[in-house]
């Protein structure tokens, strides 16, 4: 036999097994690069998420709103894969995620700065960042989820360490198709 059909037998079992779901939320970003005049208040905003479950890996991507605060395009677009276990109705999960985001780290300084100074850092930071993605407190009730306190610790590729990024997960509602 082939040894692509024995790879497509071994995963089919677990193809067939496979769920998806999706689910709304609310979050809270900070962005920050340690500067005088960075964005540091959280921003609001809302999530939507889409998941594939294939065995204990959870795969997917989403779009989050982030209408407050200055920005031309207070959007994120992302993928994550996360690792999730089951344990009775508890479905913890953690993994990375890669985003390209549009909120902005870096806002115009007041006074006693030159003109071109925020411009500088701010090419310095790029808009893709990759990021470490926890649900500790997720469970699943049947058909639905729901998700609390889901925590994100990251930074911007294109200067990694350069600026921080972290995000709470408020809460999540989900529904499995």
């Amino acid at each position: 036999m082939r040894p692509w059909l024995l790879l497509v037998a071994a995963l089919l079992p677990g193809a067939a097994a496979a769920g998806q779901d999706v689910s709304l939320g609310a979050t809270a970003l900070v962005l920050t690069n340690g500067g005088a005049y960075n964005v540091s208040d959280p921003r609001p905003g809302l999530e939507a998420a889409y998941a594939y479950e294939l065995g204990s890996w959870r795969l997917g991507g989403g779009l989050r709103w982030l209408p407050s605060g200055p920005g031309s395009v207070p959007l994120e677009v992302y993928a994550r894969a996360l690792l999730s276990t089951r344990l009775g109705v508890w479905r913890p999960a953690v993994g990375p995620e890669l985003g390209l985001s549009g909120a902005p780290i870096v806002i115009p300084p007041r006074g006693g700065f030159p003109e071109d100074h925020s411009r500088q850092q701010a090419s310095q930071l790029g808009p893709v960042y990759v990021a470490l993605h926890a649900e500790p407190l997720r469970f699943s009730f049947r058909r639905f989820t729901v998700s609390a306190l889901a925590l994100q610790w990251g930074t911007s590729l294109a200067a990694p360490g350069a600026s921080l990024r972290l995000q709470l997960g408020l809460v999540h509602l989900g529904v499995s198709l």
